[in-house]
């Protein structure tokens, strides 16, 4: 990050530029799990805002249909490539992360940058006042805490889902929770069908491999989608916050 960046009157941008540069440079070396591709993205779908488009959801919901697929392969490291692409070239794989990159996540971080930046605060620093407003300092997505609040609930509900709940009753508590996490952003008969499918409450409580790889192709098919809903419409009602100092510089607005 460089020195304009640090003492940046629009700390907000900053910050969001690190919070997807981070999760950027996690993937150019390859993820370290299955798992971990979910939870990526889950990370992704917050830190721009709900803009990745979504035929990044489909995509990788197809990738946990039967076999690993090329796209999750390529997103994995090699020590994690299952079947036919245990043997994948990692040249090939490099590729593909590096077009994810380019063809997703760069267009999602642009219109994330669009949607804050007509609502994001410029500090301008006082006279005998240090910058307290240095993005470094900043712990919040976007300086949003209603935004950070999201993502933990988001995170929160993934892994217990990939781990599995305990019973039919631990079904209906998460249920209401995945409710939070998606902002709302869910069917009305959403809990109710979960519920009453045998299977789906199988798979969700299951201890068997094949739950497991089942309980990710869950998450990628019905739930990634309604975090990415949740998060578009929570974003609109969020509101900026420094994390230190925020009552010793004075305000400009934005025009």
């Amino acid at each position: 990050m460089s020195d304009t960046q640090d003492s940046s009157y629009t700390p907000a941008l900053v910050t969001l530029k690190t919070n997807v540069r981070d999760r950027a440079d996690e993937l150019r070396t390859g993820l370290r799990s299955e798992d971990r591709v979910l939870e990526w993205l889950q990370e992704m779908t917050v830190r721009t805002l709900g803009r990745l488009d979504q035929r990044m959801y489909a995509d990788m919901a197809r990738q946990f249909r039967g076999r690993q697929g090329l796209l999750l392969a390529a997103m994995l490291r090699p020590s994690e490539r299952r079947g036919p692409m245990r043997d994948l070239d990692e040249a090939v794989a490099k590729d593909v992360r590096e077009r994810i990159l380019v063809t997703h996540v760069q267009p999602a971080h642009r219109n994330a940058f669009r949607k804050l930046r007509n609502d994001v605060t410029e500090y301008v620093e006082s006279a005998d006042e240090g910058d307290t407003h240095d993005p470094r300092q900043q712990k919040h997505i976007g300086m949003r805490p209603g935004l950070t609040e999201l993502d933990q609930l988001q995170q929160s509900v993934l892994a217990e889902l990939l781990d599995g709940l305990d019973d039919s009753a631990a079904v209906i508590d998460w249920s209401s929770d995945v409710l939070d996490a998606t902002h709302g952003e869910l069917g009305a008969e959403w809990g109710r069908r979960v519920y009453q499918e045998g299977a789906t409450v199988d798979v969700l409580t299951g201890d068997r491999p094949e739950h497991e790889r089942s309980r990710r192709l869950f998450a990628a098919t019905h739930l990634l989608p309604k975090f990415r809903a949740g998060v578009r419409v929570r974003i609109g009602r969020a509101g900026e916050l420094p994390e230190k100092g925020a009552g010793n510089d004075r305000e400009q607005p934005d025009w």
